[in-house]
């Protein structure tokens, strides 16, 4: 195990990322991207996109970490033919060309079965009936089994059909995002509050692309392509062990890194440390948290719940605060105190790498773990009275491993809150 971070050694030479090149088809604005999974091998999907003038994106604007939907669904696993739509095109040849590229592609391992995705817009502005053209070209190719559409409903579905549909007033929502099911055409639909159709898109830019309504569509597109597909389907939790055992037990930055996404990012939400994209990913890896860990550092798994892209991981971290750690006490000198923190890790994953982390855990526990919190603070009002905190230490974690080993509600009593 490395205790210090030393780029000549041979643990932290750089992980190559997948690498399969796009491919520009013979069809204007037609392209072919194997796909980007450390497989190399996945079922095909067409992705037909709005063209960017449709879109209002702001030139100038921060750029999202979220790719763009053909760099998205190839880290899925899928050969993906993304059509740029102009007005210009021909959706029944695209759709033949595209098919014929995924029938050629050798990366593309489920022959015969494609499906087909168009982000279309529901006020035909810019590409008028694109979603119906799709729908309409569909018959003809007997190797499209499912479409899945964002922003419109299509007046007929000849396949499995999902329907991520925006509101165009967000009052209409009832909630974030609720199912109906069936539609009148016979597709599946999903409401969300997002305002436009190309919410999905990162470049549609701010006020149209909705990063939070996206993840959710996302995961359930990814749900509906495997179901009609047969995959691609990856071992979350042997993914996600293996981060963690280059992160805790080799502890190699490079070899870490090497288990996520081009663009990936860490959130420890309690004290707002992590890194987004690689570069600064990198740098937290390795100045804040690899080799700011004790040596004495276990997790104990309490639960795990492994989802379609997700893997939440209910566990608890143990460890001699021997030193100063950046990540869950920043700027906290070293108590030598024993620390036992209930965590929760909820891991996206995308294809066979991960994407992003999100950390929990009560950093009031923390500090009272370290010496750092007082049991009782003074009461406001100038009373005299104090307040005993209600804040758990060690008990937490005992009670999470074994349920008999704390008893229920103690801070009930007449010792706990305003002490006279």
């Amino acid at each position: 195990m490395a205790t210090a971070y030393d780029p000549t050694s041979a643990s932290e030479q750089p992980v190559p990322l997948p690498s399969a090149p796009r491919e520009e088809l013979a069809l204007h604005g037609l392209s072919l991207q194997p796909p980007l999974t450390r497989a190399g091998r996945g079922p095909g999907l067409v992705v037909f996109l709005p063209p960017r003038i449709a879109m209002n994106a702001k030139e100038g604007s921060e750029k999202p970490l979220d790719p763009d939907p053909v760099q998205k669904w190839a880290e899925e696993g899928f050969g993906v033919v993304g059509v740029n739509l102009t007005a210009r095109t021909d959706v029944t040849e695209a759709l033949a060309v595209a098919l014929a590229a995924l029938d050629s592609c050798e990366a593309v391992d489920v022959e015969g079965k494609y499906a087909v995705l168009a982000d279309a817009p529901a006020r035909p502005v810019y590409d008028p009936q694109a979603l119906e053209a799709v729908s309409a070209a569909i018959p003809a190719q007997p190797t499209v089994v499912a479409l899945i559409s964002h922003g419109a409903v299509p007046s007929s579905a000849n396949v499995p059909t999902i329907v991520h549909a925006h509101t165009a007033t967000a009052g209409k929502a009832r909630r974030d995002s609720f199912y109906l099911k069936p539609a009148p055409s016979g597709a599946t639909v999903y409401q969300y509050k997002a305002t436009s159709p190309y919410f999905v898109v990162p470049a549609a830019g701010p006020g149209a692309y909705a990063p939070l309504d996206a993840g959710v569509a996302h995961t359930r597109s990814l749900v509906f392509l495997r179901e009609q597909l047969g995959g691609p389907y990856f071992d979350l939790e042997v993914i996600w062990e293996e981060h963690t055992y280059f992160e805790f037990e080799e502890r190699s930055v490079a070899k870490t890194m090497g288990t996520m996404v081009a663009e990936p990012y860490v959130n420890h939400v309690p004290t707002i440390t992590g890194g987004v994209g690689r570069e600064k990913l990198f740098e937290f890896y390795r100045d804040h948290f690899i080799f700011n860990n004790p040596e004495s550092t276990t997790l104990t798994s309490v639960s795990r719940t492994v989802g379609a892209d997700r893997v939440v991981d209910e566990f608890i971290f143990s460890c001699t605060h021997d030193r100063q750690i950046d990540w869950l006490l920043p700027g906290v000198p070293p108590t030598n105190k024993e620390l036992e923190i209930p965590m929760i890790a909820v891991v996206n994953i995308r294809g066979d790498r991960l994407y992003h982390e999100h950390i929990w855990w009560d950093q009031a526990t923390a500090l009272k773990q370290a010496g750092l919190l007082p049991d009782t603070v003074p009461l406001p009002g100038g009373s005299g009275a104090s307040l005993r905190l209600p804040v758990s230490g060690d008990e937490s974690a005992r009670m999470l491993l074994d349920e008999r080993a704390v008893a229920s509600n103690f801070m009930f009593g007449p010792e706990w809150g305003v002490q006279k």
